[in-house]
């Protein structure tokens, strides 16, 4: 598959050594493979400084399930959330609580922005009935980083049980969550952890899990339940899908090896090498560049891909030449997004460039055998 590369998560993205681990044929109940969730839920509290104060808990399906199993799991009808959404994944954290008859109320921005601090801190004092905030770290609709810092600081002087998204920001930008004071903290092993999707996870604080109160109205979906059960028998409850989390759990050791500092240094670097490209190209971000991420890029331009049928004719002609970026244009923004994330050597990001330029008829400098 050295003929394809892809610009966004994805198998061929994953080191071999990933790649090996899901070639081992392991019994779902062998101790053998409960020695590897085990060491799964061990490096993601290394990674995630809550080795004391959380627990770790596996969950089988992508990010999504996730979310919905900590929300649904955690607030009860009792509860009412405040939720942050200045892009498309604080959208789908505001649908699965509308989906679940949980209370709520959404607070609104601009995906080109962060979440307004102040205006965050003067909803807390106004909605006197809030027992939660969520809201996304990184929102890769634009690539953009929250504030995540402040957010969790006014949410925990106000009392404020916090429910992070960090999809697509744990294994690219340090998270501390016992220092930062975040009570529960939903990812995947895609993207910055750089394993193949289908295991995602909650870090939950052993405070909440102590309460023994689920309000869960699935059986899948109850974290609670999840971690008794690994707690009690060092096992899954259903049968999880073995490989992929051999596959997470090579990952997780990839990223402790590398450690997250040198992790961010690579993405920036591939991050900086495409938007110095795409720039001189004519195309333009939204996102200021001091809350710019290391994971993705959200490009626009109203000549070059002033709609979605623009879009669709470039995605295709990438495609044609092996290139993969994210497939959808998001219309609020006319924005469309390439990610800086995996393995992407320097001869796929010029190759971009120049098939970018070939494609839009614009004159560089780029060699033909990029293009």
């Amino acid at each position: 598959m050295s003929d394809r590369c892809l610009f966004t998560p994805g198998p061929l993205n994953l080191s071999s050594a990933v790649k090996d681990a899901m070639r081992v044929d392991l019994g779902s109940r062998d101790p053998t493979f409960k020695q590897v969730t085990q060491q799964l839920r061990d490096r993601l509290l290394l990674i995630a400084g809550g080795q004391l104060s959380h627990s770790a808990i596996p969950i089988q399906g992508s990010g999504t399930y996730a979310m919905e199993a900590a929300l649904s799991t955690f607030i009860g009808k009792g509860d009412k959330a405040l939720v942050c959404i200045n892009g498309i994944y604080g959208e789908r954290i505001a649908q699965i609580l509308s989906k679940s008859g949980i209370d709520f109320e959404a607070l609104r921005f601009p995906a080109s922005l962060p979440i307004d601090v102040a205006e965050f801190e003067r909803a807390t004092i106004l909605g006197e009935r809030f027992t939660h905030v969520c809201f996304v770290h990184c929102e890769t609709t634009t690539g953009l980083v929250n504030p995540m810092h402040s957010l969790l600081k006014i949410g925990r002087r106000h009392g404020l049980v916090t429910v992070v998204d960090a999809m697509s920001s744990f294994g690219a930008l340090t998270v501390d969550v016992e220092a930062d004071g975040i009570d529960i903290l939903v990812s995947s092993g895609n993207k910055c952890i750089e394993a193949p999707a289908g295991v995602a996870f909650a870090l939950v604080s052993n405070r909440l899990l102590g309460t023994g109160v689920s309000h869960a109205r699935s059986f899948c979906l109850d974290i609670l339940d999840q971690w008794q059960h690994f707690e009690q028998h060092q096992e899954w409850r259903t049968t999880p899908p073995t490989h992929v989390v051999q596959a997470f759990d090579k990952a997780l050791e990839g990223l402790l090896e590398e450690g997250i500092p040198s992790r961010n240094k690579r993405y920036c670097k591939i991050r900086d090498r495409i938007l110095g490209g795409m720039k001189a190209l004519g195309f333009g971000t939204v996102v200021p560049q001091e809350f710019q991420s290391p994971v993705c890029l959200a490009f626009h331009s109203a000549d070059l891909v002033p709609d979605k049928a623009a879009f669709e004719s470039f995605y295709k002609c990438l495609a044609e030449h092996g290139i993969c970026i994210y497939a959808k244009l998001h219309e609020q923004t006319s924005t469309f997004r390439i990610g800086c994330i995996g393995q992407i050597p320097d001869f796929w990001i010029d190759k971009l460039l120049g098939v970018t330029a070939g494609h839009f008829r614009i004159s560089t400098s780029f060699s033909v055998q990029a293009a």
